[in-house]
């Protein structure tokens, strides 16, 4: 199949809709950890262990990153505003009916259809920035779609727990509803449905998804994102058990401040989002990865809980100053009308990454200890720069 650059044919987003589109995303992408800090309250409420509390997390997880597939072809096809609508009613269902059931079983499965509903607002509005977005400003404005991800997630995990230790996590559901129901009332008046001169059948929808998966550039580029989420989620959650350990014996609220270092991300998805338009992309990529070596070095070799800090800092900044780059590149691999569903299986890539990568470091973690996973994370993120080398390769292949 070939796969051109496609001109933009549609107008810049509006200030306003720009807005409306970072705070859906940061609401809804939220919706799917608001679970994370809060597993004590929940094990309590309803009468299991902790460990089992964890589940409501992975499934929700799990069912938003599988998600993307279904979301990433129809967002090409079907109203931008009707699937944002769509997934924000669906969302704010869920959420204000899953404080009044009582059986865990029956509780899991609404925090799962809350990750399946979540999904569909990122996916319609990622594909939404690619199509209305000249190319030369692409990764700036993608940098702030991921950008309000990350907020989304530190914002949705701070807010439910104040609102759960002050109230219940029941009440604390209920009032994120309604911020995600009051935000709604925008989308009308903000969110338009690019232009789509090209429609095929559903059925077409996503035999072009799975021929997209069959081109190298884009396979080379999809790898990437899996192996920076791989390192970047394995990390993060085996760092709890590291500092939690000797020497260091940090408590929850000293690791929950810890963790504001991941605001770095935001700093990192904005700033290479706006040298893009200067630098190479290519070049920023590479340079990012080498980056991203030399902090997870940092991190491994440093006793001193600074290093160690300054190390966390440098690593959510370079992993998500890759994100506008890569991102950015894919959706100029392929035609305006496949770059909803190219954008949603780069953001499945990437959960999918970091859920096996959580899972897999596990078993390194068990048998070879925290040195086990800072290795095993060096020799996947060197990987990495020379899958980036590779791509930059088969890209100048694809110009000619």
């Amino acid at each position: 199949m070939e796969i051109t650059n496609s001109p933009q044919i549609t107008p810049k987003q509006s200030k306003i809709s720009i807005i409306v589109s970072v705070v859906l995303i940061v609401l809804l992408v939220g919706s799917v950890y608001i679970s994370q800090l809060i597993f004590q309250e929940i094990s309590q409420s309803f009468n299991i262990n902790i460990l089992e509390a964890r589940l409501v997390f992975s499934l929700s997880c799990f069912c938003y990153a599988i998600s993307f597939f279904i979301y990433g072809p129809l967002s090409d096809q079907i109203s931008t505003r009707l699937l944002v609508i769509f997934g924000c009613i669906g969302t704010i269902f869920c959420l204000g009916i899953s404080g009044f059931i009582q059986s865990f079983r029956l509780y899991l499965f609404i925090m799962s259809l809350t990750g399946f509903f979540a999904a569909s607002v990122p996916a319609a509005l990622f594909a939404y920035t690619a199509k209305t977005t000249p190319n030369k400003q692409l990764p700036q404005k993608m940098g702030l779609m991921i950008s309000a991800s990350i907020v989304g997630m530190i914002f949705s995990r701070s807010f439910i727990a104040i609102l759960t230790d002050n109230s219940s996590w029941q009440f604390a559901f209920i009032i994120y509803a309604i911020l995600i129901f009051c935000t709604c009332l925008f989308i009308p008046y903000s969110i338009k449905n690019a232009a789509n001169n090209h429609k095929l059948s559903i059925i077409q929808a996503y035999l072009n998804a799975t021929q997209l998966l069959l081109h190298k550039t884009i396979i080379v580029f999809l790898m990437i994102g899996f192996i920076l989420f791989f390192i970047y989620l394995g990390i993060s959650s085996f760092l709890t058990f590291y500092l939690k350990g000797a020497p260091y014996y940090l408590s929850s609220t000293t690791l929950g401040w810890l963790n504001f270092a991941g605001i770095s991300a935001v700093i990192g998805a904005t700033i290479t989002g706006k040298l893009s338009q200067s630098i190479n992309g290519n070049k920023l990529l590479i340079i990012c990865l080498l980056c991203i070596s030399a902090s997870i070095i940092i991190i491994g070799l440093s006793s001193n809980l600074i290093y160690i800090t300054i190390g966390i800092f440098s690593l959510f900044l370079f992993v998500f100053s890759a994100q506008p780059i890569i991102i950015s590149i894919i959706n100029q691999t392929v035609t305006v009308m496949s770059r909803g569903t190219i954008s949603s299986l780069y953001l499945l890539a990437c959960l999918a990454g970091g859920s096996i990568g959580t899972y897999l470091l596990g078993i390194v973690y068990e048998k070879l200890n925290w040195n086990g996973i800072i290795n095993t994370c060096i020799i996947l993120s060197l990987a990495n720069i020379a899958l980036a080398y590779l791509g930059t390769k088969l890209l100048q292949i694809t110009k000619k």
